[in-house]
Parts: structure tokens; sequence; C-alpha cells
């Protein structure tokens, strides 16, 4: 994200943040660190903001609503479960590589927000989680229920961690290898066990 002096101070604040909190974690910045970056004073931000958590749980919001929105239209607008699947992994790859700062931010500092937030944020995660293993169930028939969520769940962190890596490769390489790590690690049979 770069903060733009065309988008309004919220959003300027928001993007600020959550580079920063990327960078940095959210206990090494300060609101003087955020109203810095994006251009005004430190007490200024609290016009938008009521604080550092109130900035880390927009900032989670935002990001949870925006992709479980997007799932949740998914299965619908597809015609065959695999079809679904590869749109909700380019739904989730897209994201996490035009977001990377934001991922990294969901990934590693929720524990920074209140309980009630964390919870309400953790209850959409699920429903997230809910859907991939929703659509992943029909073609994962040689696993119990349990074991498709833990692929899903799985697969999730595949993505997000190594969205968030710090691995010099272009944005459009990144998503292409995303994509096909995530799908084979979604698809893959299990092996029979050796005697």
């Amino acid at each position: 994200m770069t903060t733009s002096t065309a988008l309004p101070r919220r959003e300027q604040l928001l993007e600020a943040a959550a580079q920063l909190f990327a960078e940095r974690g959210y206990h090494d910045v300060g609101i003087d660190d955020i109203g810095a970056a994006a251009g005004i004073s430190g007490p200024g931000v609290y016009r938008h903001f009521a604080g550092k958590q109130a900035l880390l749980g927009e900032l989670c919001d935002r990001g949870m609503t925006r992709m479980l929105t997007g799932a949740r239209r998914i299965p619908a607008s597809h015609d065959s479960a695999s079809s679904a699947l590869e749109a909700l992994v380019d739904l989730h790859v897209q994201f996490a590589v035009q977001e990377r700062a934001l991922i990294a931010v969901w990934t590693r500092e929720t524990r920074a927000l209140p309980d009630g937030v964390r919870r309400s944020l953790r209850r959409r995660m699920k429903a997230y989680e809910d859907v991939w293993a929703s659509v992943l169930a029909p073609l994962r028939d040689d696993l119990e229920p349990a074991e498709v969520r833990g692929v899903a769940v799985l697969a999730l962190a595949l993505l997000n961690g190594s969205a968030v890596s710090s691995l010099a490769v272009p944005p459009e390489v990144r998503a292409r290898l995303l994509r096909r790590m995530a799908l084979a690690a979604l698809l893959a049979r299990r092996t029979p066990r050796r005697s």
C-alpha cells in the first residue's frame, strides 16, 4: 500500500497503519508514526480513530468483510466444485498479493485486539473457512469432514504465510506460484500407508 494524498484522510491513515504494522509490528508503531506516514500530526489521528486499536480493528474488519463477502458469492456462481474452488483460490491469492501488508497484519497482530473484537473476527474467519470446506468437500471424498476442514485451513495458512514472506518475487510470479501451491495442497490425495 502507498499513502496517497488523493485518498480521504481516513483511508490514508488505514493504509499507513497497515504498512507500518506489517513492517514493524503493532506494538512498535505509535500514533505519531501513523500520523507522520499519512502527513498529519499524531494527535490529528484521533479526529478519525479512537486510537491504534481502532485502526487495527478497522483494518482486520475490512479485510475479513471483503474476503467473506467474495467467498460467499462464489459457490452459487459456479457450476462445479472444481471451478468454485479455483475461484476461491484466485480470490484469496489476489487479495494476498495485492494486500500483503493487510495479510501480515491479519495473521500476526489480531492478538492486540480487544477480546470481543477478536472473537467476532474469529467467528467470521470460521465462516470463511466453512465456505472453503463446503466447496472442497465434494472434491475430497477420500477425507472425513474434519480432515476436509483441516486441509482448507492449512491451505489458507500456506497462502497467508507465503504472501507475507520476504521473497523477492514479482507479484505476478508470486500469484501464479501461490495458486499452484494452494491447488496442489487442496487436491493432494492421501498416499497409502506402507506396511
